[in-house]
Parts: C-alpha cells; structure tokens; sequence
C-alpha cells in the first residue's frame, strides 16, 4: 500500500490512486471515475501531464524506466517533486531520482541571450537599495492582513448623500444574517449527503470543494450572499447565471487559496528590516535569507473554467432554494411602521427565469435570478445611504511591500492570489502555468521576476492638494477639459407622432435618442470609474501604499490593483507622489520646469533650453496656477496635454522657489520621460535603419525629431495634390489636418491598428475640433488611408520587418501551432488566439454555456498573424523597460514606468536618461530578429522562412548620445 505522503489531502488522494492503479495494471483512466473524478476537477490540471504519461505507459508496475521517463517529460516544482518521490519510495525505496530534464529549442536559446548573462553579473553586483522599510509600521501590515483575510475593502464613497434609516439598516442587516445562516446551514447539509454517498448526480463533483474540511462553509456563505446584495444593484433587472458562476467561483477559489496559504509574519517582518542591509542582493534572495520558503508555502492547484462555472451554478441554486424573506415585513419596514411580531409566510427571494437578450446578429435566451421588488427597494435604499462601497483587496493598493516573486505560482501578496501572468480566459491560464513551471524551475524567469520585485518596492503617498481640487470638481459637475466628466444634462426629444412625422424625421428622433442614450450611459460609467478613483485615493490620502505588479502574456508590466494607478489617465496620475522625495540638487528645479512645460503642451517637440527659457517666461502663471487652482482662467487649466499633472507641478515649482534653498528643497514629484514614438524607435533599431532613426530620435539630433510632424506634412502635400485634381473629399478636409488629428494613428500603426481602428480615431479628433459626425466620418477614412501611406514612405525599413514577422507568424499558425517566441530576459510568450470553443457545464441551476477562446482548439491563423507584429514589439519595449528598472534600482533610483514613460525623482532625471539609453544599446547589441529566426525554425523545423530583411548602417551605440530619445 502507497503510505501517505507530505502533500495536502487532495493531492495525497490522487497521488495514491495513480499508483494503486499502476500497481495493478489498471489504465488511471479507467479507474478515474466517481470520486477519482472529482478529485481530478478539483486539482485542475495539476497532474494532468502524470495521468497522461501514465496512461500511455504498457510495462507492469513501477520501475526505473518509469520513474525516468515521467521525470524527464514533467515539471516538477520542488514541493510537487517531493511529494512524487515519497509516493515513488514507499512502493520501492530502490529507486533513482537523478535524471536531468532535456531542455527544448526555446529554453537552449534562453541562456544565449547576452541580456540575460548582463543582468545576472549586473544583479551580483553593488546596489544602493533606494527606498526606506519606514515608510510603513505594524499598523499598515495588520491593516493589509485584514483587507486581504475579508476578501473585500471597505472604501467611503467621496459623493454619498446620507438619508440614514435607522429601521431600515436594522431589517436590513437581521435579513442578511438569516441569509447567511441560512446558506451556511444549506451547504452543511449538501455536505453530509455527499459524504454518506447520497448525491449520484453532478453536484458530486462540487460538494468535496464546498466541505468544511477542505474549506470554510461559513466564509463561503457570508461571502456570496454579500456578492448577491451587491449585484442586486448593479444588476437591477436581473442577476445574469453567466456572469455570478463565474464572479462566485472565482470568489469561493479565493477564498480556498487563503484558508491553505500560510502568512510568514516573522520571515516578512524579517525581510522589511534586512533589505537595506542586504542591499547587493535581489529582494528574493534577501526574503530566502529569512527562512526555508517551503515551509510558509505549499502548491495550490489552479481551477478550470468548467470548475468555477460549476461551483458558482451550485451556489447560486442553493440561493435560490434557501434566501427567503416575508413580503409584510418588507412592506412594514418601507413605509416605516411597526415590523409584524407574528409569524408570516416568506417567500424565495429569488425567481429563476429566462430573459431575452440582444446580440448583433440574433437575439437568444439568458438565464436570470429575478428579485422580489421589496426586497430589491430594500437592498438599494441602504446602499444608497450608507455612503461607502466595496472594492475586492487585491483591487486595492498594499499598505506594506509586497512579498518579492519567489515562483510564477507564489502570489506576492501576503494572503491573496496574484496570476504572474494575466490572462482573460481561465483555461489559457492553466496551459500557461505549466509553460511558466519549465522555465521557472530552471531559473529562466529570474531576471523577469527581479523586475517585477524593485518595481514593487516603490513607496507612493497621495497629493493631497490635487485631491482636494478634484473632488471639489467632481461634486461640482464635472469639467470635460479637465477630464472630470461632467453630470449628463441634456434633455431628450419629446416622441414623435408617428401618423403625422415623415420616416426621415422619424429615423431622425430614433438617432437622436440612440446617441443621447449612449452619450449618457457613458457619462454615467466614467463618473462611477471616477468616482472609484477619487474615493480609492481618498482612502489613502495620508499614508504610504505601494503597487503589486504581474504581466501580461507579452511581457508587458501592469499594476494589479487597477483603480489607482499611475497606468490611468492624467487625473490619476495628478495626483500620484513618490512617498519619500530628496532634495532637488543643482539640475532638479530644471527638470521641474521641463516636465511641467511638456504636460502644459504649449511648445510641443521644443529642445530641453527652450522649455526652460518659457518656464521661465510663465512664471508668474505658474505660481498663480497653484495659489489658486482657478479652473476657469487658471494658465494650467488651459492645458492641451495633462492639466492635473501640469497643476502638481506648478504646485512644486512654487513651493521649491519659496524656500529658503530651492536645490535643498525635498521634492517627491516624479519626472516623466518619453519616447519618441517608441513602437518606431525599436523597429529602427531591430533594422539599423539610420533614416527611420533620426525621425523618431534614436540617433542624435539638436533638436528632438518630431515624427508627427513629418508624417502630417507628407499628409498635406497628398491632400493638396487630390484637391488640385478635384477631390472633393480633399477639399473638405483642407485645414483641419493638424499633428494632434494623426498623432495617435502614427503612434498605433507600429503596434497594427487597422484601417477602421484608424479611422475611428481620426473621426474622433475630428468631432472634437467641431466637424459633423457625417463630415467626419468621410473625412476619417480618407485621412486614415493617406496616414497609412505616409508612415510607409517614411518607414520602409520599419515596413520590410513588419511584413517579414507577419509572414512568418502565418507560416507558423498554417502548421497548427500558436506563435511562440521568448523575450530577451527569457519569458516565454505565446500569442493565445485560437478558434472559439463552446463550453457547457452542468449545475442543478441551469446548464451554463460559454464560449471562449481554448488552448486546444485550432489557432486562428489571421489574429495568429496579424497581432504579432505589435505583441512582439510590446515584448521590446518590456523589456527595455524591465532592465531600466532593474539598473536603476542598482544605482539607487526610485523608478515607476508606464511602458514607455519613465518615473524618477527630479533630482535623477539625467542619471535615469543615461541609464535608459545604455539599456537600450545593450539590448540591442546582438541581432534580435536573427535570435527570433532561429528560435522559429528550432520550433517549426518544418517550416521553411524567408531571409531577414536587410539591415541598414545604424550605428546603434549612438543612441547613448542621443538626449531626445526619451524626452
């Protein structure tokens, strides 16, 4: 008999069944049924590779052959390796655990990047770490363990009107416990039938998940009923089966995750005080130092969509069945009378239906709770006037640093699950997760991870001043110039007769009311996203919070918390401090100048002097802007570019020239420089095209190349050319071409925006400078094409390449397979388009079907083709960025970034452009696209590709001398 190993219960359970029926010659396939099964769904995919291997396998019982061949083709983390080898060694302690992994063509190439063997020197090296462990104190940590143990934030709404009901509170509070009491008491009872064999129907496959023992019956009921209250008001007709399955299982998955994840409190307490003693180290190594990592953490296996959608459809049902309420107690409690003290009749909250829904093309059935009206009138009044909403943790900032990246499956957060990778679809999150276990265990995400940890130990604050100034907007209005979206409060027609109104004045009325509708639906969700924002950074006005950040599957870096980041709009950003500043020093208050001058957009690509000089010039402007925060004459106000970030750094300037010593004045505002067209400025460095270089400021210039300018001026010799043989689409768009109308065309097209993507963007410029939506969208698609062309005669290099990856990524889909490349810190990344796929997944509720990409479905060879070009471009730029992070970290530089937008401190401004531009020449100082060719044709030998366009004469380490690259 398999003795019992080390793993958790589930995973004991499987690992025993596997080699019982290897023992006795029976397929694990066959033997996988009933609660095999479930234990199957409930692990995920975790021993799916195992089962596989198992099954294909023909020679009886365990032996060395065995033991080598699943070794070889599986990858173990150490905590699953563990408990292999206990299973292994209770049937034969003789066996032998020492063969070594075959690596495939991806990961050979891995350890060839020159990037990757820099980095790793580079990281051994000295570092001044740059931030100090006393930004945060034992009250943050405990405030940040209790968010992340309640699932759920609390946040005050900045906009709540109060009617406070006592009464109403009351009802309302007693019915959500008799909710709770009840759900909890439903799933207890689910629960004993299961283990007594009663339940032969699916729910079988739910109810291990939902047990007392695996986890906590009680959270589970309290959280779900809180969900259902909440998106009784977000969902006021009707709660869609769909989407709560998903959102609840989801919610249930997290909850599993933290009741079997351990907090290390002495090993973090531990890290805090030792990383600026050990600052030669990574954070990683540094938290390793405290304590063996395996006993705080253990494996936690990931969740199919199949499963999530199962468990949800499970609750919801015993919702259904199990919340009720009494319809005179609701009536009494509304109409503030006295509550019946006798017994009445209570009915199911809820009423299971199918509601008919809307799609482009056909109109089909959804499956919907409906609430009783009383109970829904008393969900909404309390929410209404309780004045604060609900935000899930991980969706909110950190209070303290989060735990550094050990492994792809270890969420640096101290409780909560954070994906290393983000992906829509849960499925591809699980074919990723065994992709990242390869590459991980051999050490090849290291360098990614290290970037990820210094992002992560930047301390923010909030500027309390911009704050103040925004909300006083918002509960004001709005203002559309200073993107604060104002109240909607336009008026809509009277209706029409229709026996006495013409069809065209009919069709007239209905276009109306459609672009009212929608002009109104959109003012509402971006005052609510707002709103989220100023009450989110309201909340942590005061204190120190700090960013925990993942990828997406290109390489690209995101903060996790997505209400208050610097990843959202000029508002957001406005208000954004570094928490701990340093004095300015003899060039800062000039960086200030610069980077206010370049938010404000009055002089566009000016040389670096000549911002100053008009700094200089508006200073008087520039102190009264943040005197008096005028909104209506205020200079900053007037803005083009960013006229919260230009106010915060009015608000500097001010205070630094006010001060006793403005180089000692102890600034916390961060800089930001930019590329110049960065989707550009790496084509022309992956060509060496010396002529793309200089329009987009990759070789030195005096003065910065403004290749929107360029472009706009190929444009209007075009347009001038049709108008002169007649056009009239020409004529009409004569002098309403301007930089700013093509600006983000040009800036897209590098990262594959289409001909309707393009000319959506014209049309919007456009309406803005006061076009008709008809004109517009004419002129639209004929500027869009000229655009297109311009950037083609100006980029021919950029082009050529754009042309030979999209070639080369049709080759490889026309074989079946997705595109795979790994990026020069050794990310493994695969483009996840592939057909649809209907998935159907049986709950007592209803059947729930949902369709969706699917890692074992056929690619989609045309998304497969037509997205690589910019996927593998935003894999350069994260890159780039990633090793920037990681070199100033080394030099003791507090730096943020928004891919091609760096961060730092006025004080280190020409220190981090130094910095940036010697990255950006190591980076490319071997041949990028031969490393991907040959990557392609290790994995597609079949495959037979086109030759590298040509390179040009691009000397690329001139790029370190180039002071507008970033600018």
């Amino acid at each position: 008999a398999v003795v019992s190993t080390q793993s958790t219960g589930d995973q004991s359970i499987l690992l025993r069944y596997i080699f019982k029926c290897k023992k006795s010659s029976v397929s694990p396939q066959i033997e996988l049924t009933g609660k095999m099964e479930t234990v199957s769904m409930i692990m995920g995919l975790y021993y799916q590779d195992m089962l596989q291997q198992l099954s294909v396998l023909h020679y009886d019982g365990i032996n060395q052959q065995f033991v080598d061949e699943i070794i070889s083709e599986y990858a173990f983390y150490r905590e699953e390796f563990e408990d292999f080898k206990a299973a292994v060694h209770a049937i034969d302690p003789l066996l032998m655990f020492a063969v070594e992994h075959e690596k495939d063509a991806h990961e050979v190439l891995v350890k060839n990047y020159p990037v990757i063997e820099y980095l790793h020197e580079e990281s051994s090296g000295d570092q001044g770490f740059p931030y100090s462990s006393n930004s945060f104190g034992n009250v943050a940590l405990d405030d940040q363990l209790t968010n992340e143990r309640n699932d759920f934030t609390q946040i005050n709404s900045i906009s709540a009107e109060r009617n406070h009901c006592q009464n109403l509170w009351n009802y309302k509070a007693e019915l959500q416990r008799g909710w709770c009491e009840a759900l909890h008491k439903a799933l207890v009872a689910e629960s004993r039938l299961f283990k007594r064999g009663d339940h032969k129907d699916y729910r079988a496959h739910y109810c291990p998940i939902l047990d007392n023992d695996v986890i906590c019956l009680q959270t589970v009921a309290e959280e779900t009923v809180n969900y259902i209250c909440e998106e009784l008001i977000v969902q006021y007709d009707g709660i869609e089966v769909l989407k709560s399955a998903s959102t609840i299982g989801n919610m249930v998955y997290k909850i599993y995750c933290k009741q079997h994840r351990q907090f290390a409190d002495a090993q973090y307490r531990e890290y805090i005080d030792s990383i600026q003693d050990n600052d030669h180290l990574p954070p990683e190594k540094v938290w390793q130092l405290g304590g063996k990592e395996e006993e705080f953490h253990q494996f936690l296996p990931h969740w199919n969509s199949s499963i999530l959608h199962g468990v949800g459809g499970f609750l919801l049902n015993l919702v259904r069945i199990h919340l009720k309420f009494s319809i005179e107690e609701c009536k009494a409690v509304l109409s503030n009378k006295e509550i019946p003290t006798s017994k009445t009749e209570k009915k199911a909250v809820f009423d299971h239906t199918y509601v008919i829904s809307k799609g482009n093309n056909h109109n089909y059935p959804v499956g919907t709770f409906i609430a009783e009206n009383p109970v829904k009138e008393i969900i909404l009044r309390n929410i209404q006037s309780r004045g604060y909403f609900y935000l899930d943790t991980t969706e909110v900032p950190m209070l303290c640093p989060p735990k550094p990246w050990l492994y792809s499956y270890l969420s640096p957060m101290l409780l909560c699950e954070v994906p290393f990778i983000r992906f829509a679809g849960f499925d591809w999150n699980l074919y990723y997760y065994d992709i990242l276990k390869r590459y991980d265990r051999k050490g090849h995400l290291d360098i990614m991870k290290y970037g990820l940890d210094v992002l992560g130990t930047l301390p923010w604050t909030v500027n309390t001043e911009i704050l103040k100034k925004q909300i006083e907007v918002y509960n004001s209005g709005g203002l559309s110039k200073l993107s604060i979206a104002p109240v909607f409060d336009k008026s809509f027609p009277q209706p029409v007769d229709k026996e006495s109104t013409s069809e065209d004045e009919i069709k007239e009325y209905h276009q109306t009311v459609k672009a009212l509708k929608k002009e109104k639906d959109e003012r509402f969700s971006l005052r609510c996203t707002q709103m989220y924002t100023l009450s989110l950074a309201n909340k942590l006005s005061g204190r120190a919070f700090w960013q925990c950040y993942n990828l997406d599957f290109r390489g690209r870096v995101y903060p996790v918390a997505p209400h208050f980041s610097q990843m959202l709009g000029d508002p957001a950003r406005g208000m954004l401090l570094y928490n701990e500043g340093e004095p300015l020093g003899e060039r800062g208050l000039r960086w200030l100048k610069i980077h206010c001058i370049n938010k404000f957009g009055a002089i566009g690509k000016a040389s670096f002097d000549e911002k100053e000089r008009y700094a200089d010039k508006y200073l008087d402007q520039i102190m009264d802007s943040a005197d008096n925060m005028c909104t209506e004459k205020g200079w900053w106000a007037s803005s083009t570019e960013d006229p919260w970030q230009c106010l915060a750094a009015c608000i500097e300037i001010t205070a630094a020239l006010r001060s006793k010593d403005p180089t000692g004045y102890v600034s916390r505002l961060p800089v930001h420089m930019d590329g110049s067209c960065n989707g550009l400025q790496h084509y022309a460095a992956l060509g060496r095209d010396f002529e793309g270089a200089m329009k987009v400021n990759v070789a030195p210039s005096p003065l910065p190349g403004d290749v929107y300018v360029a472009v706009m001026n190929i444009v209007i010799k075009l347009q001038e050319a049709d108008q002169a043989s007649g056009d009239p689409t020409a004529e009409k768009v004569a002098g309403w071409i301007e930089r700013k109308t093509l600006k983000q065309t040009v800036m897209t097209q590098v990262y594959g925006v289409t001909q309707f993507g393009a000319r959506t963007q014209i049309k919007g410029r456009l309406m803005d400078k006061g076009m008709s939506s008809s004109d517009a969208a004419e002129c639209a698609g004929y500027l869009s094409a000229l655009t297109f062309k311009a950037v083609g005669q100006l980029f021919t290099q950029a082009q050529q390449i754009q042309d030979w990856l999209n070639k080369s990524a049709y080759q490889i889909a026309d074989t079946g397979k997705p595109v795979q490349w790994t990026t020069p810190l050794g990310l493994p990344c695969v483009q996840p388009y592939t057909k649809n796929r209907r998935h159907v997944t049986q709950t007592p509720v209803q059947s729930i079907s949902f369709t969706g990409s699917n890692p074992d479905m056929p690619v989609n060879k045309m998304k497969q083709k037509t997205a690589f070009p910019p996927n593998f471009v935003h894999s350069q730029d994260s890159t780039h960025m990633l090793m920037t992070a990681i070199k100033c970290y080394h030099a003791g530089i507090p730096f943020a970034a928004v891919h091609d937008s760096f961060w730092t401190l006025p004080p280190h401004v020409d220190r981090m452009n130094s910095i940036l531009r010697e990255q950006f020449v190591i980076m490319y100082s071997y041949d990028v696209l031969k490393q991907l060719k040959e990557s392609f044709e290790a994995s597609s030998p079949e495959v037979e590709f086109d030759e590298l366009p040509k390179r040009g004469q691009l000397d690329i380490n001139c790029v370190k001398d180039s002071i507008y690259f970033f600018s």
